[in-house]
């Protein structure tokens, strides 16, 4: 059969926004001299998802540098065209990965590898989707950032080898007002496998909930291959301890 999404996207394309959320959290780890943090978000997009995961840093980290595991869930579901018949996906998976960490400020970041394993499930049946089903994949990962007085920007990019599934996310913003808790700018991201690539772009604002917590929220135009221009809201929150 020849699919035509209507509403299609990748199964992975939130993990960027936790994995981003993670990196952001450790530069405020670092700062915090605590090493564990959680989080947690969602998005409404043409495809709808929510996750949870924690980053937790190995025996001889050091103020948020060194190596650590981070792990996550997630969940959500799609819908879209196979000829002439509309099937709807719905997803569940988890991925857990090794991460080396390195400075503290102006510049962070991180390398990691690991694996993830989705289950997803198509109702009708589509043979033709090649996510049918369990998929496991070993998958590396980066994400950092940097700081300039006012301004900051953060990155993340992952790549899984079975399924040739990418993800990418960069994020420019500004402090907003004297009190340096809130920061406003513009996201950008793509998404994307051999069948299909998408990506969004909007403003992003981030809210500093006390010295170790942040609240962010993104909201702007989504496109992609094979489907007409769609709107999405991506939100999402870390704490570290």
């Amino acid at each position: 059969m020849t699919h035509q999404p209507r509403r299609f996207a990748s199964k992975t394309s939130f993990i960027a926004a936790a994995a981003v959320l993670g990196a952001v959290s450790w530069s405020e780890t670092a700062a915090a001299q605590s090493d564990v943090t959680v989080f947690a978000g969602g998005k409404l997009d043409v495809a709808d998802s929510a996750y949870a995961g924690a980053a937790v840093g190995l025996p001889g980290s050091i103020d948020g540098k060194g190596w650590a595991v981070r792990g996550s869930i997630y969940t959500g579901g799609y819908e879209y065209e196979s000829g002439s018949t509309t099937i709807d996906a719905d997803f569940t998976g988890g991925q857990a990965e090794l991460v080396y960490r390195y400075g503290s400020g102006p510049t962070w970041g991180s390398v990691g590898a690991g694996y993830r394993y989705v289950d997803t499930d198509l109702s009708p049946a589509d043979p033709g989707n090649r996510r049918d089903g369990g998929q496991g994949e070993m998958i590396v990962s980066l994400d950092g950032g940097h700081v300039a007085g006012p301004w900051r920007v953060d990155w993340y990019g992952s790549y899984g080898f079975r399924l040739d599934d990418y993800d990418a996310l960069v994020s420019l913003t500004h402090t907003v007002g004297s009190s340096g808790r809130i920061r406003a700018g513009l996201e950008v991201a793509a998404d994307g496998d051999s069948n299909y690539s998408a990506y969004h772009i909007g403003p992003v604002v981030g809210f500093k909930m006390g010295e170790q917590a942040e609240f962010q929220i993104s909201a702007g135009l989504s496109d992609g291959d094979d489907r007409s221009s769609d709107g999405y809201v991506r939100v999402g929150f870390y704490r570290s301890f």
